[in-house]
């Protein structure tokens, strides 16, 4: 037996039965083979095997009659790694089945743990539920546009945590390059079995080549979150994820005109913007300019001049921003007819079924020399010729469908071809969104990611699935997925839908704003412009700009985390919101430590330092409170901005001398804010609403530097 240590994470691995176990405070909480298949064999096969170590880690090498094979262990930060390849040693190829670091028969997780399920795509559901539930089923023909069709019903994509009381066990691969990636699991009183597997996809492995795994991190020291976390990090890191500075903002065309839209309505929405003075960049036209999907540069009545009207939205100061559904075709599109070799087909060589939209719709295979001739120059006309600088990509999962392709890769390596085709025509410089797509796999070539299904407007309608359009489907994997942000990506929430003509109340209106206001991702809204009022313009103007962040407590113990913290560093303040989730009416807490003080940002009212914000709050709303160290000189309390601004506060100073003092704040902003401050007994300003019995003064500080004099009473 071979052991590493990780914190309080402890891996064995036994070489004569190829049997690892995790271990953690003398209990083993999971415990199986390292596994891998070529052709029919099941690997190791053999008995010999030598040990090797050194300051990288353990190795242990299986000489067998038509394969090696290779177990690799190592440590990092609470975690310990794992990995196996398979070196085909035969005179033939063979096909490559699982790779499999650990498949796990025997766990220590019984009926009440939470199993944190990753799912496989934007819009596959993600959240933890007990291990006996299950989210509702997909409709079958929806089956190819929610799910991979190639895993089993229970499975997790990417990572998986399992937490009991105060046992853990996560684990994540942490490169999706070469595999999808996933975690398959059996359930009955308890986790009745684990395999942490990256699919070969029955790619044939030449003689003399090897094929290794990704890495698997264990983690049994950290809670899933925190554990979750690191994995994300490390991933991000390895798969030089994209994560820059710019955030997007901005209108989109979608969710009130969807396909009746034209380019009047564009042009009528953008002057409707620079009328309201809203800092939003992003002016987004989506699907309805195009003839059919897969004939991108076939234009429909109205839309035959695509660079006068990016002229007009660039122009006006704005970015200009497009859709398309690149690697998604419909049976009727023309590419059909003229080119079916490019699309991926089964075993008998029919096409491959990517669900249905606009009758029958099928993928393309990314890795056929056509087809990448044919993305570079879409993509090439897009930007270069139209000039659009900001793509919404939707629809990818019909690139990593299972299917006869023309190069013999892997569903991921396909998938990343074409992705890596784009990238390659539009250039660093053109904004990437995903949709719709496989989540690790997507790693590196996009700038943001839609990390939940669509919404709606409305909460949710009884008997759909957990994939379908809704407010709470959405709701559910942005707060589940927000350890993403900013380690793979900037993740995007979908619209805001702010107009009063939705079925959505304003309690659940003011909870989505808070979310990507707390949160930091994406702030695109999707209501026709003349169409919101004035309780909607201000949800929206409060929710911008957006912060870098925020943190969603109790990700992989509940389905739906009841909080988010997002940190103001200047000067120590938070802001804090909690939800109801709830169907009807309930009450909502927050007590606050004896050196804080509060402000209920929603309701407009104070919070005494030491004191207790106690709401009835509506079905699906939420409490939200500005949080500061209670001082005994005039201080920021809150903001107007949702999010107290967060890390858009980039300074706060307090300079005093015998007469009074100068509070400066230094903001990160382009527009004016609203802030708040609170004014002890014994100091005054000259502005008379500070003389009020609430203590409070509210000002508007300028981008930049402003500073606010006080005199002592």
């Amino acid at each position: 037996m071979v052991r590493l240590d990780a914190g309080e994470t402890a891996v064995g691995f036994a070489p004569e039965a190829a049997r690892l176990a995790v271990r953690h405070g003398g209990e083993t909480l999971a415990s199986g083979t390292v596994l891998a298949e070529l052709g029919a064999e099941r690997l190791p096969a053999t008995d010999s095997y030598h040990v090797a170590s050194d300051e990288n880690g353990i190795r242990v090498r299986y000489d067998g009659a038509t394969a090696e094979t290779t177990v690799w262990l190592t440590t990092a930060d609470g975690g310990v790694h794992v990995s196996v390849s398979v070196t085909n040693t035969a005179d033939e190829p063979r096909p490559v089945g699982r790779l499999c670091p650990l498949a796990a028969d025997d766990l220590a997780f019984g009926p009440e743990t939470q199993v944190y399920r990753h799912g496989y795509q934007s819009w596959t559901p993600t959240a933890a539920l007990p291990v006996g539930e299950a989210f509702p089923a997909v409709e079958p023909v929806d089956v190819p546009m929610m799910t991979d069709v190639a895993a089993p019903t229970t499975t997790s994509h990417c990572q998986i945590g399992l937490a009991e009381d105060d046992t853990t066990l996560t684990a994540g691969f942490l490169d999706h390059a070469e595999f999808v990636t996933r975690f398959d699991y059996e359930h009955g009183d308890g986790v009745e079995s684990l395999s942490a597997v990256c699919p070969g996809d029955g790619v044939d492995l030449a003689p003399g080549e090897t094929v290794r795994s990704a890495p698997l991190r264990i983690d049994a020291t950290h809670p899933v979150d925190e554990a979750l976390a690191a994995i994300a990090e490390r991933t991000g890191a390895r798969m030089d994820a994209r994560v820059g500075e710019w955030v997007p903002t901005g209108w989109c065309s979608w969710y009130h005109y969807f396909t009746e839209v034209t380019a009047a309505d564009v042009r009528t929405n953008r002057a409707a913007l620079d009328d309201w003075g809203l800092p939003a960049e992003i002016v987004q036209l989506d699907d309805g300019y195009q003839t059919a999907f897969g004939d991108w540069r076939t234009l429909a009545e109205g839309f035959e001049d695509m660079t006068a009207l990016v002229a007009d939205i660039d122009d006006a100061g704005h970015t200009p921003g497009l859709w398309l559904a690149p690697f998604f075709v419909q049976e009727d599109a023309a590419l059909v007819d003229e080119h079916p070799e490019w699309l991926l087909t089964d075993g008998d060589g029919a096409f491959v079924s990517a669900g249905e939209r606009h009758g029958e719709m099928y993928g393309l295979d990314l890795t056929h020399p056509g087809v990448q001739r044919w993305l570079r120059e879409t993509f090439r006309t897009i930007t270069e010729e139209w000039g659009f600088e900001y793509l919404k990509l939707d629809f990818l999962y019909a690139g990593a469908l299972p299917g006869e392709r023309f190069a013999d890769v892997t569903r991921a390596e396909a998938y990343r071809r074409g992705l890596a085709a784009i990238r390659e025509a539009v250039g660093d410089g053109t904004y990437i969104l995903g949709c719709g797509a496989p989540q690790g796999q997507s790693v590196g070539f996009v700038d943001a990611m839609r990390v939940g299904p669509d919404t709606a407007e409305y909460w949710v309608r009884e008997g759909e699935s957990a994939s379908e359009p809704a407010h709470e489907n959405a709701i559910r994997n942005v707060l589940n997925r927000d350890y993403l942000h900013r380690r793979w990506w900037v993740n995007d929430p979908d619209c805001q839908l702010v107009r009063e003509t939705t079925e959505l109340s304003m309690a659940e209106r003011e909870t989505f704003a808070a979310i990507v206001a707390l949160t930091g991702g994406s702030n695109v809204f999707s209501d026709k412009i003349s169409e919101i009022g004035a309780g909607g313009r201000e949800l929206l103007e409060r929710s911008l700009p957006p912060v870098e962040d925020g943190t969603v407590a109790g990700v992989g113990g509940v389905e739906f985390p009841e909080r988010i913290e997002c940190e103001r560093p200047a000067d120590a303040g938070r802001a804090v919101a909690l939800f109801n989730w709830r169907d009807e009416p309930a009450t909502r807490s927050l007590s606050l430590a004896a050196e804080e003080r509060g402000w209920d940002a929603l309701e407009g009212e104070p919070v005494a330092a030491g004191g207790t914000v106690e709401r009835t709050i509506s079905a699906h709303g939420c409490l939200l409170v500005h949080v500061a160290p209670a001082q005994d000189r005039p201080h920021l309390l809150g903001t107007d901005h949702l999010a107290g601004l967060g890390d858009r506060v980039e300074r706060v100073s307090w300079d005093a001398d015998d007469a009074g003092g100068r509070l400066t704040l230094s903001l990160a902003v382009e527009t004016p804010q609203d802030i708040l401050l609170a004014v002890p007994e014994g100091w005054t300003h000259s502005d008379a609403s500070a003389a009020d019995d609430t203590g409070l003064l509210e000002l508007t500080a300028r981008p930049g530097t402003t500073t606010i004099a006080f005199e002592r009473a």
